[in-house]
């Protein structure tokens, strides 16, 4: 980490000495070890480091930036040149600059040793046992692809106002897709994963165990009903339909553009009162947490809407100057871009009612897998193939089912959501639980 600051401040003397107003420098080391999966075998086992400085100038109000891959001096001093000449091209913009230093407490668990010291053979091994588990469900389970990822390293950033900030990070996950394949029959196809800060976080035995249960449940899949009715989405499901689409319209970029549907709507009720869900980056073990955002900046953890109600915004510094408030450290980005509006971990709060009696609860409607199809973002339209569901009858779980598309609005949705579950899955920087929502057009073969 020291390194990286020093070279940081390197960089940021430089361009103020080359006529910079104010100057940021953003640096990144990492380190990875990659094992992936085919067609039931291991295919490719590699380790790869990075290296990556960016620099982003302003002079008289116009910004540049430029990045490297390398820490090399000249790299870096070429690079602060190609910022300089960008920003004497760009248009001036009153809300350009940098923001002031804050105090930052720094999070705790973002880096695991072990990461660093996770070598290829525990790394092929790992992959390895992930394989011969999915394949120990059942031997018609087919794995397609799959992969192992761990990576430990670095960050910093350093500016000219007097921020300067680092810390060490990893993260590791892994995953596996495939189908179960009985003669001429094929499953739908199945994609579970895991991840975490430690390499103890990780669990690719479990993932794969339960892809391989999926893909042979779906085995024998029937043809659905058309109705309009109910649907239980499953965590994975509703971070496809629901959450991204909730993430996407409360960014200030996206708000201020006009593009989001909860544009006008601060302080109003968009959703049912059983729904909640926060932006929370110091979150334990989550895979976005971090002490400071792209800018040097403490992020704030928000609750975006509480019991329904739409209650903030997630802003970088320059959005929030556009509107002459302060920001909430939701700057996103690495080296190699600008800082821009971004969440860290979105987070739904746990419902009331266990998974089990929201099935049992349920007369007739769909258990929705996976989602494949489309959802926009600022429409709030979707529309899709439904995974590995199965039909719901009389409270309990029914047969597989094929073909069955959904459709509808996310935002108009929102409002329909008619259980929460307390059960709650991690999806990458997502935590999910299983979404009921009632009147959802279903439509069979």
């Amino acid at each position: 980490m020291e390194r990286l600051l020093r070279i940081c401040d390197a960089a940021v003397q430089a361009a103020t000495r080359h006529g910079a107003d104010e100057a940021e420098a953003f640096a990144s080391f990492g380190k990875s070890i990659d094992v992936e999966l085919q067609k039931n075998d291991l295919q490719i086992a590699s380790s790869a480091e990075s290296d990556a400085v960016g620099i982003r100038v302003f002079k008289d109000r116009r910004m540049g930036f430029a990045s490297v891959n390398t820490f090399d001096e000249a790299e870096v001093e070429s690079a602060i040149e190609r910022a300089l000449g960008i920003a004497s091209a760009a248009p001036a913009d009153e809300h350009n600059g940098l923001p002031e230093p804050v105090a930052i407490t720094m999070v705790d668990g973002l880096f695991d040793p072990e990461a660093e010291a996770f070598g290829m053979d525990q790394a092929v091994g790992s992959a390895l046992d992930m394989l011969r588990a999915a394949r120990g469900v059942d031997e018609r389970v087919t794995v397609d692809s799959g992969q192992l990822h761990c990576h430990s390293g670095a960050r910093a950033v350093v500016s000219s106002k007097g921020i300067r900030v680092a810390e060490p990070v990893s993260r590791v996950y892994c995953f596996i897709m495939g189908m179960a394949l009985d003669g001429e029959t094929v499953s739908s196809f199945d994609f579970q994963f895991d991840a975490s800060r430690r390499v103890d976080g990780v669990d690719c035995g479990r993932i794969a165990t339960r892809f391989g249960e999926n893909v042979v449940a779906s085995l024998g899949a029937v043809k659905g009903e058309s109705f309009t009715g109910t649907v239980l989405l499953s965590p994975i499901a509703a971070a496809e339909i629901v959450a991204y689409p909730i993430t996407y319209a409360v960014l200030a970029s996206t708000v201020q553009r006009g593009s989001s549907r909860f544009g006008e709507r601060m302080g109003q009720d968009v959703a049912s009162p059983l729904l909640s869900v926060s932006d929370d980056a110091a979150l334990d073990d989550g895979f976005a947490s971090v002490s400071f955002d792209r800018e040097g900046q403490a992020p704030q953890t928000l609750p975006i809407i509480e019991s329904g109600r739409l209650r903030n915004f997630l802003y970088d510094s320059y959005r929030a100057r556009r509107e002459g408030r302060d920001g909430t450290g939701h700057a996103g980005g690495g080296a190699q871009s600008v800082p821009a509006a971004s969440s860290t971990n979105v987070v739904f709060g746990a419902g009331n009612t266990p998974l089990e009696d929201i099935i049992a609860g349920i007369d007739r409607g769909v258990y929705v897998n996976r989602f494949s199809g489309n959802a926009d973002p600022v429409s709030g339209d979707f529309s899709g193939v439904v995974k590995g569901g199965r039909m719901i009858r009389g409270g309990k779980l029914g047969e597989p089912l094929t073909g069955t598309m959904i459709a509808g609005n996310t935002f108009d949705l929102l409002t329909a959501i008619s259980a929460v579950s307390t059960e709650r899955e991690r999806l990458f920087s997502d935590v999910v639980p299983s979404l009921r929502i009632d009147g959802v057009p279903i439509t069979g073969s």
